[in-house]
């Protein structure tokens, strides 16, 4: 019978640090003497962070005469062993062999925790408390004896080691170089300059463009005459024939503006001062040129109406003299739903006062206010909108730039709850409905 130890030692103080990582270590001891099996006191409350330094387990295998026992590696079989001969076998191992045995085992094996991986090296005694000045200088000093590693070719100076880069290695020699056209041209003409001038002087200009082209006068051409004539492409139209050649530009496309907002913000005062329950979306965005005392008559208008459901006020150049009425409509108004004041000059005070008239009804699901003149709202100001937020229970969708991490997380956090509230609504699980 084989008995497998799972054994791991606990370092003598805990506290200190350790030279390196200890891990569990696998012995095989033979049955003979049989190895007793070391069961672990009981531990008090103070020691339950060192458990894991005197956890020790033992398993014992089979034995090779029960049905189990027969199933060993097929490594032993092809070797023509059994299970005597490695009983025998270990029986007549010093404890320094087998201790050599323990520790070779696969470090790549996936099976194995990666902590029971690496030889236990921690039966060194510690030679006293850590000193991280005495480790570097000890470091340093033995990195200096130490003999440098043996250079398969010594250095010699002047002289390449390895194998030199060649560009040339392994091309046919009747390949072109580098830099040169593969199919050079070549001019049949006469030494003499008269004929080459009469050539040229003769040559359409659309040929000498190409000519320029090819011999790199780029200063004398247009980006698209210069890069035709390197691929080989002829001159048209577009890149321009002649050395005077304009490029043509592109034609922007033309995208009309998009149209004024002719809301009728006349009608819009008298069917809210009457309660129509046609409408329920007012959108007076962009309208700047609407005068403030209009804005403050429609503002009031609305309160009266709990049939609207929708309020734009989007780049209306409002300030908190006209916008203090919405405080009134959201506390007011059971069917308002949406609230749009973005691009407007509304102090982050008001903002904050906006989001906490929210929760006197709780049915605004959009709130955005983004966009001000004072960009920064400030933390005492955030912390007020955060938790006008958290306590809002219908809140979807917020438009508000946050400057600080904890309020950008809160306000998420609130909002999918929220979200969930809904999904649970539509299920017919909220209890709250």
């Amino acid at each position: 019978m084989i008995t497998l130890k799972y054994r791991q030692d606990k370092h003598p103080n805990p506290s200190q640090p350790r030279s390196t990582i200890g891990a569990p270590r696998l012995g095989l001891t033979p049955r003979e003497p049989p190895s007793p099996v070391v069961v672990p006191p009981p531990v008090a409350m103070s020691q339950a962070k060192t458990d894991y330094y005197s956890e020790e387990k033992t398993f014992s295998a089979p034995s090779a005469n029960t049905q189990q026992g027969n199933q060993l590696p097929s490594k032993v079989y092809n070797k023509g062993l059994k299970d005597n001969d490695i009983e025998g076998l270990l029986s007549k191992l010093s404890i320094d062999e087998l201790e050599d045995l323990n520790n070779d085992f696969d470090p790549d094996n996936s099976m194995l925790p990666p902590s029971q991986r690496c030889r236990d090296q921690t039966d060194k005694e510690p030679t006293g408390p850590y000193k991280r000045d005495n480790l570097l200088k000890f470091l340093e000093e033995k990195a200096k004896t130490e003999k440098d590693w043996d250079d398969v070719c010594p250095y010699t100076p002047g002289v390449k080691r390895g194998k030199v880069y060649d560009s040339d290695s392994g091309r046919n020699s009747e390949e072109p170089e580098v830099g040169k056209m593969e199919m050079p041209i070549e001019i049949d003409l006469d030494d003499d300059e008269e004929e080459l001038e009469c050539a040229l002087v003769s040559a359409p200009e659309k040929d000498l463009v190409d000519l320029a082209g090819i011999l790199g006068m780029h200063n004398v051409l247009n980006q698209p005459q210069y890069y035709n004539a390197l691929k080989g492409k002829t001159q048209d139209e577009t890149t321009g024939t002649t050395f005077n050649g304009i490029i043509q530009s592109y034609v922007p496309r033309i995208v009309p503006d998009e149209p004024d907002n002719d809301t009728d913000v006349e009608s819009c005062i008298n069917r809210l001062r009457e309660d129509d329950t046609d409408l329920k979306e007012v959108n007076i965005n962009n309208m700047k040129r609407l005068s403030k005392e209009r804005i403050r008559t429609l503002i009031e208008a609305a309160c009266n109406s709990k049939h609207i459901e929708k309020f734009s006020l989007a780049n209306t150049a409002i300030s908190d003299s006209e916008a203090r009425g919405l405080i009134e409509l959201i506390e007011t108004s059971p069917s308002l739903r949406v609230l749009n004041v973005e691009s407007n000059f509304l102090t982050p005070e008001l903002l904050a006062k906006l989001l906490r008239s929210t929760l006197v009804t709780q049915s605004i699901v959009e709130f955005k206010a983004d966009n001000q003149r004072q960009s920064v709202l400030g933390n005492q100001i955030e912390m007020d909108m955060m938790m006008a937020i958290e306590e809002n229970e219908s809140l979807l969708r917020v438009g508000i730039s946050f400057a600080s991490m904890e309020a950008r997380h809160r306000v998420s956090e609130a909002l999918e709850r929220n979200y969930e509230r809904v999904r649970l609504r539509r299920l017919g699980k909220d209890t709250n409905v």
